[in-house]
């Protein structure tokens, strides 16, 4: 017998080659049957937000099919598209019923990640402790997608409609091209490193243009961006299970490692504790990386009322 997952990583294929256009009209015919199954949570294989992604996706199709060209073919253009729904297995119904589309969010939770194929068939990672939402009608009008986290986007070209991540106070805005943006409420700097092709960063005082292995640290607080390089190799390694501190103070990294352990932490910390950090680690055992930052930070821990208790190097107690 087949074990559920399997079910669930075959859907996910499906839905993804569904999603890039290659998928056969037997397997096109599988995914719209899930369609009609979309608010029918027990009869659906995907996840909620996959759910709401395939319906956009579709929708955006026959959206696309049902646009008249001139006035005069009207009638005789939205039979032919309702025809064409029809043997789909959608039904013309589904246009009328499920226009305008809603705003679609998808979130990670702690010490998870999440890959999701977006309707323009660009590939969006979500890090661990991350929220993503699409605008509605994505892709009919526009690609603008917010985030508040970390993801790593692989964008599929469209000059037509350039691909906007809104992030905090900036936009990034791309063509075609890999990159990672960290954008966190409450962190010191916002980074957007460029793995390969070209983007565009606005702040509120300039505009900066990034190409394959630059990176811009923008002050969150003093509107200063700076611009750098990063070795592409690791740029986004986080998806392969590491941890890459770069450029983190203690607080940072302590934030961090409560979005990716399931465990709860508290920092006692200083004013004086300003220092920035430049340390990766493999993903492994909480206590062992605690052990290595206390050699390398000063910091030590103990447990205590189950949870773990941080004291920084200029913290007496």
């Amino acid at each position: 017998m087949d074990h559920p997952q399997q079910h669930q990583d075959s859907a996910k294929a499906l839905l993804k080659k569904y999603l890039q256009g290659n998928a056969s009209p037997k397997e096109k015919e599988q995914v719209e049957y899930w369609y009609s199954t979309l608010h029918s949570p027990a009869q659906s294989p995907l996840s909620p937000e996959e759910r709401a992604i395939l319906q956009q996706s579709i929708l955006h199709h026959i959206t696309r099919q049902t646009a008249p060209v001139t006035p005069l073919y009207r009638r005789k253009w939205l039979r032919y598209a309702a025809t064409a729904a029809l043997v789909a297995g959608l039904g013309g119904w589904l246009y009328a019923r499920y226009q305008p589309a809603r705003p679609v969010m998808v979130q990670t939770g702690v010490g998870t990640t999440r890959q999701v194929v977006l309707p323009d068939s660009s590939l969006v990672t979500l890090n661990a402790g991350s929220t993503l939402q699409l605008s509605a009608h994505f892709g009919q009008h526009n690609r603008t997608v917010i985030l508040d986290g970390e993801a790593f986007f692989v964008v599929h070209p469209n000059a037509a409609r350039p691909f906007r991540v809104q992030h905090g106070q900036l936009t990034t805005t791309v063509l075609g091209t890999s990159f990672n943006i960290r954008s966190r409420p409450g962190e010191e700097n916002t980074k957007v490193a460029v793995a390969s092709g070209k983007v565009q960063v606005a702040t509120a005082l300039d505009n900066y243009i990034l190409e394959g292995s630059e990176t811009l640290q923008y002050n969150n607080g003093n509107g200063l961006a700076v611009k750098g390089h990063e070795d592409t190799t690791l740029i986004g390694q986080w998806q392969h299970t590491m941890l890459d501190f770069n450029g983190y103070t203690l607080k940072a990294m302590v934030a961090e490692l409560q979005r990716q352990y399931p465990v709860r932490i508290q920092l006692h910390a200083t004013p004086a504790d300003t220092a920035h950090y430049n340390i990766r680690f493999r993903r492994e055992d909480i206590h062992n990386i605690l052990d290595v930052l206390t050699g390398l930070t000063g910091i030590t821990y103990k447990h205590e009322n189950e949870q773990i208790i941080i004291y920084s190097k200029t913290y007496a107690h």
